[in-house]
């Protein structure tokens, strides 16, 4: 999994440069703000129906191309007793395209989480997140963009206490919200 994220970055990185010349949608130097609600299902073992909301911001350090750290909450039904869940996270994300007032975008990113009960029921109450996916913007008012996306979404202790002790999250997260562009 770590390999595929790398993959990705190294995938935005290399379209960057494809497209030099071209005008900025999201120009070097611009701050963002984002607020979006999400929900994701594991699609592989445990029975998990996540809720959450997330609350970041972001760095365009190159046209187009942002790194942004996010907090999320997130409430996972679950087997076994629910669990609230707390998370911090970055992302990388990459503007590949835009026409008017949306943009298409690819984002990756990497963070922790912790719970207040072992998530899934029968795991770690600390854990890893992976995520990819990707998801468009759709200017609503001069600074304001409808955001919009599905991400595969992964949660796991990476073996913190051996294979055994290693269950997993494995989700398609769908998420909606607002973006703010300073």
């Amino acid at each position: 999994m770590i390999r595929r994220i790398c993959v990705v970055a190294a995938l935005l990185l290399f379209a960057s440069s494809l497209r030099a010349g071209e005008a900025s949608y999201f120009p070097q130097g611009t701050w963002t703000t984002s607020i979006y609600g999400l929900y994701a299902k594991n699609f592989t073992g445990e029975t998990a129906v996540i809720g959450g909301g997330t609350i970041g911001g972001g760095y365009y350090f190159r046209d187009n191309m942002s790194i942004n750290a996010e907090l999320t909450g997130y409430a996972n039904n679950q087997f076994g007793q629910d669990a609230s869940i707390a998370a911090g996270d970055l992302l990388l994300r990459h503007h590949l395209f835009h026409r008017g007032r949306f943009s298409f975008f690819l984002d990756a990113g990497a963070g922790v989480s912790y719970a207040d009960h072992p998530t899934p029921w029968y795991g770690t109450n600390f854990n890893f997140i992976l995520e990819t996916g990707a998801g468009t913007t759709l200017q609503l008012w001069d600074n304001v963009h409808l955001l919009t996306g599905v991400r595969y979404w992964h949660l796991s202790n990476a073996h913190k206490e051996g294979p055994a002790h290693n269950p997993s999250i494995n989700a398609t997260q769908i998420y909606m919200g607002l973006l703010f562009k300073f």
